[in-house]
């Protein structure tokens, strides 16, 4: 069985559940998803179909998810993670490669279209988007996490919004939004590069989502 398998049998399971517990269980869901950077995911959606499996047993008792669990989501999802084992860091290496790629992609897109591209500002975004990226797989603490979670929101909007915002309004300094057309020869290397990269996303994907635990 691979992770897509547990996945899909875990969504199977999930309308056996009343209103209250689904509600909660899926909350629960998504907390150890969301938080989760550096487990592996295997462990993780296999632990997650366990305690399923276990509250559709209880809730045949009569017993509801607070009864057994508790109502501090935040608190469960945490104490399940920590418990887990850490993920490969190739594994770590290669998605983070498939953000940074799918980043840079995205980001030359609208050059592809306007045959034109402003290289500084485009290779700021690109590294700022890096940074959001990276900053929540960085060790977090108690004292540090949410520290580390506003500040990478932070610069995803300045990345996003605030830098678009102000070139359009021509407020940025002259050489960060300087602008330069594109040659044909860019065209064909940025289709061999998106290419080469779909494969190897494609590739990735298929590694590990079909891989048998």
């Amino acid at each position: 069985m691979n992770i897509t398998d547990l996945m899909k049998q875990n969504n199977k399971l999930r309308s056996q559940l009343n209103k209250d517990n689904k509600k909660y269980y899926e909350e629960l869901l998504v907390a150890c998803r969301m938080k989760n950077t550096t487990k592996k995911e295997s462990e993780l959606e296999i632990q997650l179909l366990e305690i399923l499996q276990d509250l559709i047993l209880y809730q045949k008792q009569g017993k509801n998810f607070t009864d057994v669990f508790g109502n501090d989501i935040n608190k469960l999802s945490s104490s399940i993670l920590v418990e887990l084992p850490k993920e490969n860091k190739v594994k770590i290496f290669r998605f983070s490669l498939v953000y940074l790629l799918i980043l840079i992609i995205s980001s030359l897109i609208p050059s592809v279209f306007s045959r034109t591209i402003q290289p500084v500002l485009t290779l700021l975004s690109i590294t700022l988007l890096v940074l959001c990226l990276y900053l929540p797989i960085y060790k977090k603490t108690e004292k540090n996490k949410w520290f580390i979670h506003i500040s990478s929101l932070i610069i995803f909007e300045i990345s996003f919004i605030l830098i678009p915002i102000l070139n359009k309004l021509k407020l940025l300094p002259e050489y960060l939004s300087l602008e330069v057309t594109v040659s044909s020869n860019f065209l064909y290397l940025f289709g061999i590069f998106s290419a080469l990269s779909c494969i190897y996303i494609f590739l990735t994907f298929k590694k590990y989502y079909s891989k048998k635990i």
